[in-house]
């Protein structure tokens, strides 16, 4: 009986110790608990308040430049829920910091500390990238848009290129942001560009040949023909109601045919007599 008698005093005095330690810790565990209810609740709202302002800005935007520009300007559903997502863990990642602070963890404590620290490069450089992604967008666009209305092929093929470009540009900027060795990405990407603007170049020489011949063979054949004469050009006969800079337009019988104008200088055209008082 005595044996157990002095088992029961030692497990009374364990639990008396437990116990006081507890209660001697439970300030800061309550204080820790209640750092984190309100660092969810405050992440909630900024969460909030981020989306709202998102969908604001598209509003803005589309009211500003018009729903089609805007298109390529706005942020999308999905990166509306990111940033409020980032947000929220943003907030949530600064309160756990502070809660494990009051508990003395401080080895948990420490490497989220550096965890916060790094999070301003990081963030600067995703912005880099997705910032590069939108402009990258909208040049692919404005590239597009601007080869096809001068006339020349593969104005999507260009505009690919553009983007591309400007994505790898952002990219390598956002990486270098971040602080990671990227010489050996730089060498890479260096000779990828290279390989595509040199295809794209090709591409480019061959396609446009068609395009510079016609306007050569237009600058020669508007100073023998003008509108309103009756020609034949090509096998084609009619009266010429129209000089493009790349082709002749003939109203036949048949009805308009649009010849391109590098058949001036491959085949023989002929200037028809009745057509010289159709000026």
């Amino acid at each position: 009986m005595e044996g157990v008698s002095v088992w029961l005093q030692e497990l009374t005095r364990a639990a008396s110790a437990i116990l006081g330690d507890f209660v001697e810790y439970l300030p800061s565990l309550l204080g820790a608990i209640l750092i984190l209810a309100v660092g969810w609740l405050i992440a909630r709202f900024t969460r909030s308040i981020g989306v709202r302002s998102a969908y604001w800005a598209n509003g803005v935007l589309e009211a500003r430049v018009g729903r089609e520009r805007a298109r390529h300007l706005r942020l999308s559903e999905t990166a509306i829920r990111l940033l409020g997502n980032v947000l929220f863990w943003l907030i949530i990642l600064f309160f756990i910091t502070s809660a494990t602070r009051i508990l003395g963890l401080v080895v948990f404590s420490a490497w989220l500390d550096r965890v916060v620290v790094y999070l301003p490069t990081l963030l600067a450089g995703g912005l880099i990238i997705v910032v590069g992604l939108v402009i990258s967008s909208l040049a692919r666009d404005l590239t597009a848009a601007g080869i096809a209305s001068a006339g020349l092929t593969h104005a999507e093929l260009f505009g690919r290129g553009v983007q591309l470009a400007i994505l790898v540009t952002a990219l390598v900027l956002g990486i270098n942001q971040v602080g990671i060795d990227i010489s050996l990405l730089v060498t890479l990407i260096v000779i990828l560009v290279g390989a595509v603007v040199g295809s794209m170049a090709l591409a480019f020489a061959l396609g446009a040949g068609g395009l510079v011949s016609n306007l050569i063979g237009a600058h020669y054949l508007r100073q023998h023909y003008r509108t309103g004469q009756r020609a034949r050009l090509g096998g084609v006969e009619g009266e010429i109601v129209d000089l493009t800079p790349v082709s002749v337009v003939l109203e036949t019988e048949g009805g308009r045919a649009i010849i391109p104008a590098r058949i001036f200088s491959e085949e023989t055209t002929l200037l028809l007599a009745d057509g010289d008082g159709h000026d």
